[in-house]
Order: structure tokens, then sequence, then C-alpha cells
């Protein structure tokens, strides 16, 4: 097992008493829509001040405020509130020190976005657009991440990017900006890939179509059409016709499928029937894969009371009732579903352990190249619960009715996979110890609270 840097998190089997019927919860907003809004303060048009309500402000989002901050842009937090101000004097980031890199540019500023590579990648679109000198750089594990699927295209578009170590990795140096017209094509159907180019053009008023292999979360199309991009789309190509966008002066973020997704699980496990809402769910079709996925299979899941977001996001309240009883296998062969469903493999692979049948998880080839390689991490996690689950290339194949064990099952330092398994865990009688499970934080701070709220016995062992 390995070594962990996180707290642990202890889980008691079982549900507490008193849990109300019908129980709401309130889940933080979404970390995709956060990552946006806040790197929207870069575009040319927006205004000198942005508010952003309802921020994620799990780890991964903070990583990108002193890069914001080292570009001149103060971001001050109020709660769960971003207020983004442009203009302000550089506070510069100290430079983490790499063996490959013999010298850093002195007229460059230092952006370190530690292990997210959602603001590692947006922010090299954001200043491949607007022309702004920059190194990015992340932590040693984010240091061995693909970047190439977004730098190629964006050099097929005339941007300036040096690899200051490894070629394909991070830290690279952003010296000119796109500004040849035309159309590219992405290797992978990476989000993270796609916003990247789409946001470089955008910022640069360039025409660009863009040609993608499969349909993965579009976040940064619905946000950057809300704000008046001329943005146009057909089957597996977005093109941006050229032209200016206007960042309005607040921009809200709703509640993340992919939190929800665990409460929603622990109820659904627990199979004690009654009804969970969760209010002001972003209900994106690319979000929602992981509750299509159940609903299809059996399970009782609906949404309810549409409306829109500032951002361009489609909202409602989600139900699910009832248990698993009627579910008996979960298949995802489609590689819309599961990009549809990409941060909640791990999760849907535990709720897959407790079903009777053979579940399969395919098209899952990227997961190689998370935060760990999720595939192989998902499949030692479901082992130490004692799981039937073997790993493969392109997915996961988990045999259900396997008698699950409780006792220490590791995070490996991966928030998806720690979640996931103290979720699994709620539903066994006995205690769990999730090995630097405390590493949530990347992503859900309230995870273990809202676990709670819904019933769960769950706590964070500060002596480990």
């Amino acid at each position: 097992m390995p070594m962990t840097s996180s707290a642990d998190l202890t889980v008691d089997g079982g549900r507490t008493a008193g849990v109300s019927d019908p129980l709401t919860v309130t889940v933080a907003g979404d970390k995709s829509v956060s990552h946006r809004a806040l790197l929207a303060a870069l575009l040319p048009g927006a205004p000198e001040l942005l508010t952003v309500r309802r921020a994620n402000l799990g780890g991964a989002v903070r990583a990108l405020l002193p890069a914001m901050r080292a570009l001149g842009v103060a971001v001050d937090v109020s709660g769960d509130t971003l207020v983004v101000r442009r203009g302000a004097a550089p506070v510069p980031q100290p430079v983490r020190p790499h063996s490959g890199v013999v010298a850093w540019p002195e007229d460059a500023p230092y952006l370190q976005t530690e292990g997210s590579s959602a603001a590692a990648r947006l922010l090299l679109g954001i200043l491949a657009g607007t022309g702004l000198r920059a190194v990015v750089d992340g932590d040693e594990v984010l240091r061995h991440r693909p970047m190439d699927w977004l730098v190629d295209p964006l050099r097929v578009l005339g941007a300036d990017i040096e690899y200051l170590g490894e070629p394909g990795r991070l830290p690279v140096l952003v010296a000119g900006s796109v500004h040849r017209p035309g159309r590219v094509d992405l290797a992978v159907g990476s989000a993270q890939a796609r916003s990247g180019v789409l946001l470089a053009a955008v910022a640069a008023g360039l025409p660009v179509a863009l040609r993608h292999p499969v349909r993965s979360r579009d976040h940064t199309e619905r946000m950057l059409a809300a704000f008046g991009a001329r943005l146009t789309e057909s089957d597996g190509e977005v093109a941006h016709q050229g032209g200016d966008c206007v960042v309005p002066p607040v921009v809200d973020v709703p509640t993340d499928p992919s939190l929800a997704a665990y409460p929603v699980a622990a109820h659904l496990l627990w199979g004690h029937g009654g009804e969970l809402r969760v209010p002001d769910v972003c209900l994106n079709p690319t979000r929602l894969g992981f509750f299509d996925v159940l609903r299809t299979a059996g399970a009782d899941i609906s949404y309810e009371g549409r409306g829109t977001t500032t951002g361009g996001e489609p909202v409602g309240t989600l139900v699910a009732r009832g248990g698993l009883g009627r579910v008996r296998r979960v298949r995802v062969d489609q590689p819309a579903v599961l990009h549809a469903l990409i941060d909640e493999v791990p999760l849907l692979a535990a709720v897959a352990a407790t079903l009777p049948g053979e579940s399969w998880i395919g098209c899952a080839e990227e997961l190689r190249f998370k935060e760990t390689d999720r595939i192989a991490t998902t499949a030692g996690m479901l082992d130490a619960f004692g799981a039937d689950v073997a790993a493969v290339d392109d997915g996961l194949l988990i045999r259900g009715g396997a008698p699950l064990r409780t006792g220490e099952v590791p995070a490996f330092e991966d928030h998806r996979i720690a979640m996931a398994a103290a979720t699994l865990a709620v539903s066994l009688p006995g205690r769990t110890t999730v090995s630097g499970g405390a590493c949530h934080r990347t992503s859900f701070p309230d995870f273990a609270d809202v676990q709670r709220a819904v019933g769960a016995r769950i706590c964070e062992d500060t002596t480990s």
C-alpha cells in the first residue's frame, strides 16, 4: 500500500436513526464550471470586477488562485464567493525546482497549478489566446501527465509554446499567441484539451474549427455561448466564427453532479426507501452519465424543476427514491456515456460490486492518465473490499455478488478513489479505514459533512 500524506477517513457501516423523509442536502458548486468562470476574468471581454457565486473551493480550484494573482488578477474569497479584480499588482509565485530545467525564463511569470490538470490546461489555452507570456507548471504528479493533447493543436494555430523539461509535459513556456485561423483535430476526447483550444480561439477572436473524436463535457461551449461567442456545432466538430464575447459581472455556478453522486449512491446503497433531493444540480447531459446509467438499469432517479444559469448551464433538482433492489448490473460501452461519468467511474464500479450479475465499464483508456491510473487504483480499492474485479486496458469488469468485507482500504491519494471507498463502506457492517481518505478536499471539502447529513457515520482520523 502506498504511503499517504492525507489523514484517514473512518467509516462505520449503517445509517444513523432519525433521518428525515424526504431529505434534502446541499452540495458544493461544480468544479469544472468554477475553473472556467474564474478564468473568464482573463478574457478580453471581461469586466474589471467579476463575481463568481457558489464556487467550488476545493484544492483543485484553489490551485488556480495563486497563478491568477501572479498574472495581476486579485482574487478575494468570501464563503463560496470569489471576487476577481483585474489590474492588481502581480504577486509572484516561488519557482519549484526541476532537474530538467537549466534556467527558468526571468521575463515570464511563473504559474504553479499544483496537481490540477484542468487549471493547467485551461490556463494554457487562455495564455495562448491572449498572448500573455508565462510559464505554466504543476506538482511532481502533474508534471508526468500529458500536455501534448493541447499543445500540439495550439501550435497548429500558431502559438509559440516551448517545453522546458520533458517533451509533452509540464513545465511549458507560452511565448506567443495563436494567430492562424483554420481547422485542428484533437487526438483525444478530453474536454480539457477541447476547452483549451476554444478558450484560445475566443480570447484571440480567431476563427477556428475543432474536430473531436467523442462528445465530452461541454461547459466551455455553453459558457462562451452565453457570453456571446459565435459558436456553431455539428457532429464531431465545434467552430468559433471569430469576434468578441462579453463576460457578465456575475457568474453563478450550479451544484456539481459529480459530487451529488456520492450522497445519492449512499442513499441507494442503504436501500431503506424514502426520498433524497439535491437542489440546483447541473443537469448538463454531458455530466449525468452516472445517474443515467443507473436509471437505465432500474434505479428510481429523476430530474425536476429545470432552469438555466448565467453561464448557460441547465439546473434542477436531482431526486433519488428507494434503493437498488431492481438493479442487476450496469454497462458502459459507448465513449460518450463514459465521458458523461468519467469522474464517477470509481463510484459506479463500487456500486456495481454490490449488484448481482456482471458489470462492465469500458472505453476508459483516458482514466490511465488521471491523478492516478484510475483503472488500476479503482481495481485496487475494490480488491481491498474483497470484490471480484478485473482491470483491462480500457476498463473494468466487475462480477457482483462476492461477499464484501470491511478493514483498511487504500485511497492512493486520489480524491475520487477515497470518496468512492468511503461511500461503499457506509453500506457494509463493521468499520472501514480509508487510508489517506482526507484527500477528498481536492474536489469536495464538505464530503464527510454531506454524507453525515444523509445518515453516514464517517469521520476524519486526526490522529493519523
